[in-house]
């Protein structure tokens, strides 16, 4: 009985965050990752079919999110993360077989109607009445990075009665992307994907903790996605869209 009720509490708290999807074959590899890398993901897919003969069937949401279904039992062969904190929490609570930085990424200042704002401490006065579009500051990666640059500059106390956060980054950027948010805080790799936004300012590496995405292996499956994904095809892929290379590869 109470495993029963455990894949209904999953199945339930999946459905409810949108993280669905249908039936998998045999030779499908799931890969739940962060929403920030939903494009980058699309094309490392066909990479692994082109190399694999296999198949990839990905699931998107906020890091948090993502970590939490698979630790409450989500079938997942892979986890992409976008932070080490996250990946450290489902490395606790799931029976991870193996995990490792496969990608890097930048922070930066969103816009879609204003042009480079060349001294950050005039963004509050920039901003105004409206509002400042950001990911959520307590467990969504791109929320934690943004506010952490923020308090280091010392402006987070005056723009967070200005802060709107969503669930996810990409819903964060799309409040730019509809004129509905004067700014938002984001990543490099979301301007591929979103052309119609510009960057306004880049932060500083140093005021936020480093921004590296984690893959964390499951299954036998997984690994085989990890070896393509850290290939140099696959390498080639993520940098298309905007991502870097781990640190621990030139």
């Amino acid at each position: 009985m109470l495993h029963l009720q455990r894949i209904l509490s999953v199945a339930a708290l999946t459905g409810a965050l949108g993280l669905t999807h249908s039936a998998v074959r045999a030779d499908d590899v799931t890969v739940f990752a962060a929403a920030s890398l939903r494009d980058a993901v699309g094309e490392v897919t066909q990479v692994y079919e082109a190399e694999t003969g296999g198949s990839l069937r990905p699931v998107f949401a906020a890091s948090s999110a993502v970590a939490r279904q698979v630790a409450q039992g989500a079938p997942a062969d892979v986890v992409l993360l976008a932070d080490a904190e996250w990946a450290s929490w489902l490395a606790a609570n799931a029976e991870v077989r193996a995990g490792r930085v496969f990608a890097g990424n930048a922070l930066v200042l969103i816009t879609s109607q204003n042009g480079v704002l060349d001294d950050i401490n005039t963004l509050p006065d920039a901003i105004g009445d409206g509002v400042l579009a950001m990911a959520e500051v307590t467990s969504v990666p791109a929320g934690r990075y943004g506010q952490a640059a923020l308090q280091a500059l010392g402006l987070w106390d005056a723009l967070a009665p200005r802060a709107v956060q969503a669930a996810n980054v990409r819903a964060a950027l799309r409040f730019v992307e509809r004129g509905e948010a004067a700014y938002g805080i984001g990543y490099a790799s979301d301007l591929v994907a979103l052309p119609k936004l510009t960057v306004a300012y880049a932060f500083d590496a140093g005021t936020h903790p480093a921004i590296t995405y984690h893959a964390l292996t499951l299954t036998p499956a997984g690994t085989a996605f990890v070896d393509v994904l850290m290939s140099e095809n696959g390498q080639s892929a993520l940098r298309t869209w905007g991502f870097t290379p781990p640190p621990d590869m030139p």
